[in-house]
């Protein structure tokens, strides 16, 4: 597992408190994902890398050179690379759901990004995963990638549907419509009420380690309004995975 070509989670990792709780989720997601764990550190001047806080948690740290963000991407770039695991940056009484470097990283990056809020809740072990799904046409397929990992892993996956309008779709035929892949394995969960309100209190109500959502890379005003609430709201770590780098191979329609 740990040769040429073995899949891989990178760690960023900085000289921040946010280094031991994305340590951790990386951990976690490469013992899910049955890969290894690196922790990546971008010199951008004298400081010293944080060799203690990777060597405390048993990952090797690998130290680079250049632009945080020019760097962060080239090497999840990697063909190996199954996500890259940051912190999010910004401070718990932030307005702002990211920092600069983690906002540039989610929106460049061509893999799933695990944003790792800065004062949240981290899991050791990867037990339920939380799905959302908005139920339109319009929108993406639950990601594909996600619920094929629970059905390897031993991971519970929990899509969830939020009705904000009209009378609920009947569960099977909903799950048929937005989540094919997941008949049999994944269970649906129903809520009312707003999106952006709904999906943090479904993932504290449903002890989930984590939250999954398939997107666009588009954070502008007005653009991805449930990504941008998950990330402000939720203490959990929230998986972002672009819609066109999906197991399918073939771009997905519009995200949450």
């Amino acid at each position: 597992m740990n040769g040429p070509g073995a899949k891989r989670v990178l760690a960023a990792v900085d000289n921040s408190l946010a280094a031991n709780p994305v340590l951790v989720t990386a951990r976690a997601l490469a013992r899910a994902f049955g890969a290894r764990v690196e922790a990546i550190y971008v010199r951008s001047n004298a400081d010293r890398a944080p060799a203690e806080s990777a060597a405390a948690v048993g990952v090797p740290l690998r130290v680079v050179s250049g632009a945080v963000v020019d760097q962060l991407s080239e090497v999840a770039a990697d063909p190996d690379t199954v996500a890259l695991v940051i912190g999010a940056r910004s401070r718990p009484t932030s307005r702002n759901a990211l920092g600069s470097t983690a906002l540039a990283v989610v929106t460049l990056c061509a893999r799933p990004v695990v944003v790792v809020p800065p004062v949240g809740r981290t899991a050791p072990i990867l037990r339920k995963i939380l799905v959302p799904l908005e139920g339109t046409v319009s929108t993406s397929l639950a990601p594909r990638s996600i619920v094929e990992l629970g059905q390897s892993s031993n991971i519970d996956v929990v899509a969830l549907h939020v009705d904000e309008d009209g009378p609920p779709q009947d569960a099977d035929e909903f799950l048929r419509r937005f989540c094919p892949w997941g008949i049999g394995y994944v269970t649906l969960e129903r809520r009312s009420g707003r999106r952006e309100d709904a999906i943090p209190v479904a993932a504290d109500e449903l002890e989930c380690d984590l939250i999954a959502l398939g997107w666009a890379q588009e954070l502008a005003e007005g653009r991805a309004e449930v990504v941008r609430s998950a990330l402000e709201r939720s203490p959990l770590p929230i998986m972002l995975i672009p819609v066109n780098v999906e197991a399918t191979g073939k771009p997905a329609a519009s995200s949450v």
